[in-house]
């Protein structure tokens, strides 16, 4: 983490020399030592970070202070530089402005020479403390964790749950199919991966094979010591004699032939963490279509569907309620009297067996009810204050990450516990407090794109779990287990990315820990943290981001303005959990934020002011929670940097022309037909995204959609004409209420790159559709929800080519699935269903 932020600061002084022509020779050789300095102590940190001494922790956590502060003070410069550029300037004000950038640069100047005095005082606690001769021994601590984590698989478990699960993993253990067969299994830490892949090892359902070895790759390895122990393990420790002089490929190859000639092999692999450590040893396992089989375990989804494209990569799911009250009762024994109290502790494991075995080896000693409320209070933190296993075990994952990904994961603790998440919300958040850089666009690729990446690898390592997919499918909402959550927690408020400021938890010195943080979270005590606000107990002007939630009465207009006019380097800015009856003026003073979210209105019209017209760098606009509706001004649309506006319900006073410099909105959620209709839309040249509602096809054409070229995912809801409007470009499209009295399948079969389409509510009111021959060239997903006079669906052949998947929901007229689409029948899932009514909830509010 402290390597991310070094990185950071690094890149914005290369930058800033880079960019920063005529400045001063003294400042430019100031900075380009301090850029200098801070990549030697960069080399250093990355060593150290993995060390848990406390000596360390302290010294790396002066590295990262300075390394924010060098940011600052560029960024603070760099503001002042844009704030003097703007407009035009007749001589006198011209001479005023160089006045007044010659006074930045002895302020910069003055700000650099106090950070040369802190980097000599870094480099003196080095010696002090001796951070090079801690870095020099051993990890004792490493090392204890790799031994206990390599000698998990020798112990026998008693696995509890998971029936079905061994069913289906011992049914391709023991197929007949000769060929050589890889069962990855896969899940968050914890979660029992080593313990069910032993079970299946040593069972007794197994059938024969001539000869076994199970060995555990961890995140600490070498392939030669990898290789060694999988030839010990079949052989017996006493062959590590005659492998002494073996070199990495002479092991390859003298496991190779070991295995040609024992017959039919099991080999359980624990714990690769990436793919390359398979890459490596794969050779070493012949197939010679014997029925051999290797059993993997990896907490990374990419890497159990990466290590063999026919093998099986099975997401081992988390405990069921009645499952995890079985396992809490083997360690816990709760009495009749405790039983609800420990059943609400264990719901709240949320079926994660690591978890409840600690709750249960806790509370196994100690069988007063006073105890267990006590620990129930408090049970995260008595969890991991209790096993150092649980922190451990959970931390491997934090620590396995790029800087980059580490950012963006601690950033989930900004989130309330059991929160779902809106992933589209989470990208932009991302982008504006600039984990993922706008420098890494290019070549097609937008930096939403690398978000998705991010947040693809996230839940690649199943450090967040998925709540539902968009019809499109990619993750619409996320959520993260409480106990990933609570290190995300407490790993970000050690390394100074964000604080969490809640008086409900009566946390001691709670104002001081707001103190040195640029990003605060606040669930509860609102009021208590604006008095303190007013009370300048804390540097408003440090705070980069500010989440609201959680106050239960409307914000008054005094605490309101106290807001703008105090955090005024804010760039991200959340109030949508917050009403409020105005937004003031002042909100305009904020010119460096990049995401705002609208506070709301409880369901009523908040008027947006003509200010908002100074953000412009303003970048992603979400409305109130509650679906408010706004009346904004002109200049919004004005706002060259803006990308996405979701949920705003917006209110456009007479015909709205888009000027030439708006070309970057991509995303527009919630817009009604009427307002759409007001727009002058040939501006919208990289408009994506589109969700539209109370269409009135009667009364208002939808052409202006067929101009649309980069326009690819779309949402109507309302009745419809026609649908010839529709661009080539769509390739999600979904349809409800719209009353078409044609059959649509003609004219959306021709649309060549639709690849996922969804028929919902009234959508269709005729009782027959065909889908002619050749038609619907692209598309992999078909959705039918509640089309109720639909009687027959006609697919002739050659139809949906490239087609995964068919669902049909609540159409009760339709008795026959066609032949040609039985095969791909799938059954709604039970976040699909929560997604698609969410959506419509909001949306049917002004229907």
């Amino acid at each position: 983490m402290a390597d991310a932020v070094l990185s950071f600061a690094i890149e914005n002084l290369g930058n800033f020399l880079v960019h920063q022509v005529n400045i001063r020779i003294g400042v430019r050789d100031d900075i380009g030592w301090l850029k200098e300095e801070l990549g030697f102590l960069q080399a250093s940190v990355n060593r150290a970070e993995s060390r848990q001494e406390d000596e360390i922790r302290l010294w790396i956590s002066t590295v990262r202070d300075v390394a924010n502060e060098a940011v600052d003070i560029l960024k603070r410069f760099q503001d002042g530089q844009a704030s003097l550029e703007q407009g035009h300037m007749d001589r006198f004000l011209n001479c005023i402005c160089i006045c007044k950038k010659e006074a930045q640069l002895y302020d910069i100047g003055n700000n650099i020479e106090s950070l040369k005095k802190k980097i000599g005082v870094i480099k003196e606690r080095r010696l002090e403390y001796g951070i090079d001769n801690i870095l020099a021994g051993p990890d004792v601590k490493q090392k204890e964790r790799t031994l206990i984590r390599t000698s998990a698989i020798d112990k026998q478990v008693d696995v509890v749950g998971f029936k079905d699960d061994i069913q289906k993993l011992m049914k391709e253990l023991n197929s007949e199919d000769p060929a050589l067969k890889i069962i990855s299994i896969h899940g968050m830490g914890g979660l029992g991966k080593t313990s069910l892949a032993t079970k299946l090892y040593n069972s007794n359902e197994l059938r024969d094979f001539g000869t076994r070895a199970k060995v555990c790759v961890s995140g600490e390895y070498t392939i030669k010591d990898v290789l060694k122990r999988i030839v010990k393990s079949f052989k017996g420790p006493e062959h590590e004699q005659y492998m002494s002089n073996m070199d990495e490929h002479d092991l390859l190859q003298y496991l190779s032939k070991l295995l040609q000639n024992q017959g039919c092999y099991l080999v359980l692999i624990d714990d690769i963490w990436d793919i390359n450590a398979w890459s490596q040893i794969k050779t070493a396992f012949p197939n010679q279509d014997n029925g051999s089989r290797i059993i993997i375990t990896t907490r990374n989804k990419k890497v159990a569907e990466t290590v063999d494209n026919k093998g099986l990569a099975y997401q081992l799911r988390f405990l069921r309620e009645e499952e995890s009250w079985e396992l809490f009762c083997k360690t816990a024994q709760p009495t009749d009297q405790l039983e609800n109290l420990g059943k609400e502790m264990v719901g709240k494991c949320r079926g994660l067996p690591l978890a409840i075995v600690i709750l249960g080896g806790l509370l196994l000693h100690n069988n007063s009810y006073d105890y267990w409320a006590k620990v129930k209070k408090h049970i995260w933190r008595n969890l991991t204050d209790d096993s150092v296993d649980i922190v451990e075990i959970l931390s491997l994952s934090y620590k396995d990450l790029s800087p980059q990904m580490r950012d963006c994961f601690l950033y989930l603790a900004r989130f309330q516990e059991d929160q779902i998440i809106d992933v589209e919300r989470l990208k932009h958040l991302w982008i504006a407090e600039e984990f993922i850089s706008e420098d890494e666009e290019g070549d097609g690729v937008l930096v939403e794109d690398l978000a998705e990446d991010c947040l693809n690898e996230l839940s690649n390592r199943n450090l967040i779990q998925i709540e539902y997919l968009q019809l499109n499918g990619k993750v619409g909402s996320c959520r993260v287990h409480d106990l990933v959550r609570e290190l995300a927690i407490k790993k970000a408020k050690e390394q100074k990315l964000l604080v969490i400021f809640d008086s409900s938890k009566h946390q001691p010195n709670l104002i001081h820990l707001l103190k040195g943080q640029r990003r605060h979270a606040i669930y509860d005590g609102t009021g208590k943290y604006l008095k303190s606000l007013e009370q300048h107990i804390f540097d408003a002007s440090f705070l980069r981001s500010l989440l609201l939630e959680g106050y239960e009465d409307k914000v008054e207009l005094k605490e309101m303005k106290l807001i703008y006019t105090s955090f005024i380097n804010l760039k991200v800015l959340d109030m949508s959990s917050v009403e409020s009856h105005w937004i003031p003026e002042e909100i305009g003073d904020l010119v460096l934020l990049k995401f705002l979210g609208l506070m709301s209105n409880g369901g009523k019209t908040v008027a947006v002011p003509t200010s908002i017209g100074k953000l412009k760098k303003l970048q992603s606009l979400w409305g109130g929670s509650d679906g408010s509706y706004y009346t904004v001004p002109r200049e919004m649309w004005e706002l060259p940097e803006l990308r996405h506006l979701y949920y705003l319900f917006i209110g456009i006073s007479g015909r709205l022309n888009i000027g030439s410099h708006q070309i970057k909105l991509h995303s527009l959620i919630g817009i009604q037909m009427r307002e759409w209709v007001k727009i002058d839309t040939v501006n919208f040249i990289n408009l994506s995204t589109l969700h539209m509602l109370n269409i009135d096809g009667e009364g208002y054409s939808l052409e202006s959609l067929s101009s649309l070229n980069l326009l690819k995912s779309v949402y109507l809801v309302g009745p419809i004409k026609e649908l010839r409007f529709l661009p080539d470009s769509i390739m999600d499209l979904t349809l409800c209420n719209s009353h078409l009295k044609e059959d649509p399948m003609p004219s959306l079969g021709n649309l060549p790159n639709l690849t996922a389409l969804e028929l919902d509510r009234r959508v269709y009111l005729g009782n027959k559709m065909v889908c002619s021959q050749n038609a619907f060239r692209s598309l992999q997903i078909l959705r039918l929800r509640s089309v109720y006079n639909l009687e027959e669906l006609q697919v002739e052949d050659g139809t949906f080519p490239c087609l995964k998947s068919f669902q049909a929901l609540d159409c009760e007229e339709l008795k026959k699935i066609p032949i040609q689409l039985e095969r791909f029948l799938t059954e709604f899932g039970k976040g699909e269903m929560n997604s698609f009514s969410l959506i419509l909830n909001v949306f049917f509010r002004y229907w």
